[in-house]
């Protein structure tokens, strides 16, 4: 176990949040878990997502629709299939017409991972 003495608080605050974590779930699945990390090295590395210009249009399209983006939903929107992204905007925006809208990321989330479809009507 490599210890990072340069930063104290921080090595602190990681072993307490372990603590806790072990007091609540149980070391067992704590040692279960560190097991998953250290021997998965398919884990994906999702501190930069990939940049191509779908992606960035995806985005493009979804700032044009006046929401706000943070890293967390960036990771949501790259990772769901463009036209489920394109549906969900449509269907916030119906709700925005209606005037029926409080949260428009929150409706946003649950749109895309729903896969919801817009209504369409003659």
């Amino acid at each position: 176990m490599e210890l990072n003495r340069q930063n104290p608080q921080t090595l602190g605050d990681k072993i307490r949040v372990a603590k806790e974590f072990a007091d609540s779930y149980g070391p067992e699945l704590l040692d279960r878990l560190l097991q998953v990390v250290e021997n998965d090295h398919k884990m994906p590395d999702t501190s930069q997502p990939p940049v191509n210009v779908q992606t960035n249009d995806i985005l493009q399209e979804v700032e044009k629709a006046g929401f706000q983006i943070n890293h967390w939903l960036t990771e949501l929107i790259l990772n769901t299939n463009a036209e489920v992204v394109r549906d969900a905007i449509a269907v916030v925006a119906a709700s925005r017409r209606r005037g029926t809208l409080r949260n428009p990321e929150g409706m946003l989330v649950q749109a895309m991972r729903n896969q919801w479809r817009p209504n369409i009507s003659a």
